[in-house]
């Protein structure tokens, strides 16, 4: 996929993906994602949302399994720089507050330290 990027800083797992977000790559991004969780051991995955401009019903969904996912193995997962029309979708459905948002790269390690 070469519109996602995915990096390691400390104790974290950066994911960013630009385009759409839709049934058409959530397939992808979670076998990405997945791959990713099970080479490395960490304490958070950072998903970077800056940009993506639509997300479909998959979208959301694939972003609420990640949360679900990683709560439950007692790790954290944080949704950052949302683009304008993620935090819009996200408000629609009243799941902003379900997620942990946070603004920039340098709120995640303040968090991770």
């Amino acid at each position: 996929m070469e519109k996602l990027t995915v990096s390691r800083g400390k104790n974290a797992l950066y994911f960013k993906y630009d385009g759409e977000v839709t049934l058409d790559v959530t397939p992808e991004l979670k076998r990405h994602l997945e791959a990713e969780l099970a080479d490395n051991e960490v304490a958070a995955v950072v998903l970077d949302l800056s940009g993506v401009g639509f997300m479909d019903s998959s979208g959301i969904g694939f972003l609420v399994s990640v949360n679900t996912r990683m709560r439950s193995i007692g790790k954290a997962c944080y949704l950052c720089r949302l683009s304008p029309k993620v935090r819009k979708t996200l408000g629609l459905v009243q799941l902003l507050s379900y997620f942990q948002v946070v603004e920039n790269e340098e709120d995640v390690a303040a968090l991770l330290s």
